[in-house]
C-alpha cells in the first residue's frame, strides 16, 4: 500500500527530543480528531452516520466529553444512543426472557462489539500508517534525518515495534536491512541508557546521595513508562 509522506513534522518531531517523536505525533493527532468530531462535522449527515453506526471506544468517548463541546456531543450522543439500543434491543430481551450463562455471553459480546471500535482510533491508525512510513523512507533517503534518528530518545517500544514492520513491508531488502539494523542498534543504547536513568532516579531518593547531581534522570520514572506503554505522559511531577 502506498501512503503519503508526512514530512515536516515526522522531522519536527525528531527534532523535539520527546522521549518517543511518534508517542508526540500520535498525541496530536488524537487531540487533532477529538476536536473533528466536535467541529461542523457534527451536522454532516455522512459524518453522523457513521458515528452513529460506530461511536468511539473508551479512552476517545470521555475524551470527547473532557473537551467541552456539551451542545455538539449532546447532538451526537443522542443519536448513537438510539442506534445502540436499536443493535442492542434484541440481547437485552433474551436476557430478560430467558437469563442464562448463554444470554448473558451473547449481551456482553454484543456490547463489546458496540465499544471495540472507533472512528478515531481508526482514523489515528492511518496517521500512524502515515508517520511511519515517512520516516522509514526519510532515514534512507536524508543523512540530517538519519542523525536525528540516531541521537533521539525515542522511539517507545510499541512504535519501534510499528518501524520494524513498516520498514519490512515496504522498503526494498537491502534498504530495510539497514533501517532495521539502525534501529535495534539504537534501541538497545537508548534502553540502556534510560535503565541507567531509572536507577539513578531511583538512588536520589536515599539521603545518603543528595551530593549527586539529578543530570538527566529527574523525570526518568516517566520515561519509562512511556517507553513501555507507547502512550505520551506528563514528564513533570
Amino acid at each position: 500500500m502506498k501512503y503519503q509522506l508526512e514530512t515536516i513534522p515526522v522531522h519536527d518531531a525528531w527534532a523535539s527530543g520527546v522521549p518517543c517523536p511518534l508517542c508526540e505525533l500520535m498525541d496530536r493527532a488524537e487531540d487533532r480528531h477529538v476536536a473533528y468530531y466536535l467541529g461542523n462535522s457534527v451536522m454532516n449527515p455522512e459524518t453522523r452516520i457513521l458515528v452513529n453506526d460506530t461511536g468511539f471506544c473508551r479512552r476517545h468517548f470521555p475524551k470527547l466529553r473532557e473537551a467541552n463541546h456539551a451542545h455538539h456531543l449532546g447532538l451526537m450522543a443522542h443519536t448513537h444512543l438510539q442506534t445502540v439500543r436499536k443493535k442492542l434491543r434484541g440481547e437485552i430481551k433474551m436476557l430478560a426472557r430467558s437469563p442464562s450463562g448463554k444470554t448473558a455471553s451473547s449481551f456482553a459480546e454484543g456490547v463489546e462489539k458496540m465499544t471495540g471500535d472507533c472512528l478515531i482510533c481508526r482514523s489515528m491508525e492511518r496517521d500512524l500508517k502515515r508517520y511511519t512510513y515517512t520516516a522509514v523512507v526519510l532515514y534512507g533517503q536524508e543523512q540530517d534525518f538519519r542523525s536525528l534518528f540516531k541521537s533521539s530518545r525515542g522511539p517507545c517500544l510499541s512504535h519501534a515495534a510499528e518501524l520494524a514492520l513498516m520498514a519490512a513491508d515496504v522498503l526494498k531488502k537491502n534498504d530495510a536491512k539497514n533501517f532495521l539494523t539502525g534501529l535495534a542498534e539504537h534501541m538497545d543504547s537508548a534502553l540502556e541508557v534510560l535503565e541507567a536513568d531509572i536507577l539513578h532516579f531511583t538512588r536520589k531518593f536515599d539521603a545518603q546521595n543528595d551530593h549527586l547531581e539529578w543530570g538527566d534522570a529527574r523525570d526518568a520514572h516517566a520515561r519509562v513508562v512511556q517507553a513501555l506503554s507507547g502512550v505520551k505522559v506528563r514528564l513533570e511531577d
